[in-house]
């Protein structure tokens, strides 16, 4: 008999009212300085913005967050957020978040037809063959949020299309009793 031994779950929503907040997601993001550093491959605000927009995104998703919580059974609060943008070429190396509570990744600008999905690394091996376990994003489409622990190791593939792509990341925190 097949028993599971650990659980590993990300949580997949649709951001309500997905066309009105997308525009506001889109003028915060042009009034953001996303810049490239040495080792990023990619344009973002992670370590240059101020987190002033936090709780405005924390409200904004509200709903999906809420949804999360309640199905998650915590509690949490968004304690980052940054957008990313990708231009022809750019990509991002495997990474996580950290070692505790859970990351999200808004999709805002997303081609499904030229774009790659995220791609997420198992934290353990198959056992059958010692491969390393890759598994892309269930569903990628613009107004899709999709949350994981943040130790999950995952990347982005080259951009090999003009077509920009541009999400937005967020970590979450449990609060602890």
């Amino acid at each position: 008999m097949k028993l599971p031994l650990f659980e590993y779950l990300s949580y997949l929503y649709q951001v309500d009212d997905w066309d009105d907040k997308k525009k506001e997601l889109i003028n915060l993001l042009y009034k953001q300085d996303l810049i490239r550093k040495e080792l990023h491959n990619f344009e973002t605000d992670r370590r240059t913005n101020d987190k002033s927009y936090v709780p405005y995104l924390a409200e904004l998703l509200k709903p999906e967050l809420s949804k999360f919580c309640t199905e998650a059974e915590i509690t949490c609060s968004m304690s980052d957020a940054w957008f990313v943008r990708y231009q022809k070429g750019d990509y991002q190396t495997p990474h996580n978040h950290r070692s505790w509570g859970f990351s999200g990744i808004l999709y805002l600008e997303y081609d499904p037809e030229v774009h790659s999905p995220p791609c997420f690394i198992a934290p353990w091996q198959d056992p059958r063959t010692d491969e390393t376990i890759l598994q892309h994003s269930p569903i990628c489409k613009e107004g899709m949020l999709l949350i994981v622990p943040s130790s999950t190791l995952h990347f982005v593939t080259p951009t090999t299309t003009d077509k920009q792509r541009i999400v937005l990341a967020f970590d979450l925190l449990p609060e602890l009793s």
